[in-house]
């Protein structure tokens, strides 16, 4: 009541402007619900029908398909589902279809589905995904107005289609969908309400997605993301003051949710850090209020400081301050706070933990302590992880300058754990790093006839041909393709292809369309963000010094 009515933080009244958007005095629309009612035998029945469809789907698809199509016919009386549940069967076989790229039957399925059952928001939203992913995006955008005429109100479709729209750039449909939340009551709509704020903010509409978040995390206070979203918003543009502001007004309300905390100690930390206090006060000062989350994350705080008190070493070090103190004497108390960790981590996790002691160590060239700490991480590891610590023991061993050592051990886990693609990938960049070309191809290829869905590995190999001109890089591309349309890896690849102007690859164009699906496909990698900035100055910049040269060479050599 009282606390509702006060200001958020960041000053102003958090029920002013987001209210008049989306409606403070919100109501229930008469005829809006949307829900798909079924009875308690047509549950059943597709129940067993999805425990049976899974065991043959392990068998074959064929055999799934066979089963899931003999289920929908009228004459089979044996195995035949309520037509209430015929729906759900389409949108089996429209999964299926996908995966054995049988385009066709699969949109007939889901239209079908959407027949039976329009309103299942379910399967508007596979349905658009699947035109979206085939590039046909009239037929997307159609699928998604006509799903939001029968499931008007339907929270996960609105987002969907919410961000569909910010994806083509159509902000302002976008907005209009999100203007439906002027009719709903906010305990319906919030998610909707919070979508539309991310978007302003990605728009670079800084105010407005801040009122948002302030009239957010006033009406909905219980929420912990929406303390992140905001938070992050603030910090994004530089106002670290105001974020830990959302921080601390988060964890008044929310005293025990962990990721406030550890939002808190990056920001303090890059507060402590800027100010010259290499000790980080404030930042210890918050890990030990940090001591009132649950166990099963307490651990986590432990380490994560051991990891800000590693930077800030590093840092005050390189400053010579304290003056005179070495790196090894600078990282006691990073080493105390991982002792710490260690004593509040559970069995099954510690190797974890002695594995970023032992590369903190390697920081500071212990290579002793280092390679005696990951053979403890050895001695406890899992047997799902203990790969990644034969890794590090890897590059330990390279970092020393025992490379073939280094070799052993990847020898040990391609034999034992070769069901990991990284293994591979660390071999063949092991060979690379030390001139041993051929052999590398060799581990990329045998990688891929294992792992032939890994986007890295045929990445990997393309590169790895550039020595063998354009050309065949772009076979390799045009294989890796058929195994991975979605890596972003693999289209970064492509583009570098068509960058060189002095190959007969070279299309700036394609480059872009390359580029443009790499960011879609896989938009962490930042590798297509600087192709794409090197394709910007090759259009603005080489093509119309060149052209001229190009159009007078051609010219003279036409009439020969």
């Amino acid at each position: 009541g009282e606390r509702r009515r006060g200001a958020g933080a960041g000053g102003g009244n958090p029920t002013s402007t987001p209210g008049a958007f989306f409606g403070a005095k919100s109501h229930t629309v008469n005829g809006d619900e949307n829900f798909v009612v079924e009875s308690p035998e047509e549950r059943a029945r597709y129940k067993e029908f999805g425990r049976e469809f899974r065991r043959r789907e392990q068998e074959s698809l064929a055999a799934a398909r066979s089963y899931a199509v003999s289920c929908l016919d009228p004459d089979d009386g044996r195995v035949r589902l309520p037509d209430g549940t015929h729906w759900r069967v389409h949108l089996e076989l429209a999964d299926l279809s996908k995966r054995q790229n049988r385009i066709g039957d699969a949109r007939d399925s889901y239209r079908r589905a959407c027949n039976l059952q329009p309103r299942a928001s379910q399967v508007w939203l596979e349905y658009s995904k699947l035109e979206e992913e085939c590039g046909r995006i009239p037929e997307c955008t159609a699928i998604l107005k006509e799903g939001l005429g029968h499931c008007r109100n339907n929270e996960n479709l609105i987002i969907r289609a919410v961000k569909y729209y910010e994806r083509i750039g159509d902000l302002d449909e976008a907005r209009s969908l999100l203007s439906i939340c002027r009719r709903l009551p906010i305990e319906r709509m919030w998610k909707t309400m919070l979508e539309g704020a991310l978007l302003e903010s990605r728009a670079g509409n800084y105010g407005t997605a801040r009122e948002f978040l302030k009239y957010l995390t006033h009406h909905v206070p219980w929420y912990g993301p929406l303390y992140l979203a905001h938070t992050k918003l603030e910090r994004d543009h530089g106002l670290n003051d105001e974020a830990f502001g959302i921080v601390e007004k988060g964890l008044r309300e929310l005293p025990r949710y962990g990721p406030l905390y550890f939002q808190a100690f990056k920001l303090l930390e890059k507060s402590d850090l800027a100010a010259g206090d290499y000790a980080l006060p404030r930042t210890m000062d918050m890990v030990e209020r940090a001591s009132t989350i649950s166990r099963e994350l307490l651990w986590k705080v432990h380490l994560e400081a051991a990891q800000m008190q590693e930077r800030a070493a590093l840092a005050g070090v390189a400053a010579g301050r304290p003056a005179g103190v070495g790196l090894d004497e600078a990282l006691r108390p990073c080493r105390r706070s991982y002792a710490r960790s260690i004593a509040l981590c559970p069995p099954n996790l510690t190797w974890k933990i002695w594995l970023a002691a032992g590369r903190t160590e390697v920081s500071c060239d212990n290579v002793s302590e280092a390679r005696e700490l990951f053979l403890r991480a050895h001695d406890c590891v899992t047997e799902k992880g203990r790969s990644s610590v034969l890794l590090e023991l890897s590059r330990l061993e390279e970092f020393a300058g025992d490379v073939g050592t280094a070799r052993s051990f990847l020898t040990r886990s391609r034999g034992a754990y070769g069901g990991d693609w990284k293994v591979w990938l660390s071999s063949v960049n092991l060979e690379c790093r030390h001139g041993r070309r051929d052999r590398a191809i060799e581990f990329a290829q045998s990688a891929l006839n294992i792992h032939r869905g890994t986007g890295r590995l045929w990445a990997a190999l393309i590169q790895l041909r550039h020595d063998d001109g354009e050309l065949r890089q772009m076979d390799v591309f045009r294989r890796a393709l058929q195994s991975v349309p979605k890596s972003g890896e693999v289209w970064c690849e492509g583009a570098r292809i068509r960058l060189d102007p002095l190959s007969p690859t070279f299309d700036a164009q394609a480059a872009m369309r390359h580029l443009s699906f790499a960011a879609r496909f896989t938009p962490q990698y930042g590798d297509s963000f600087l192709e794409q900035v090197r394709v910007d100055m090759i259009d603005r910049w080489l093509v119309p010094l060149a052209e001229p040269h190009v159009r007078r060479v051609y010219g003279a050599l036409l009439p020969l």
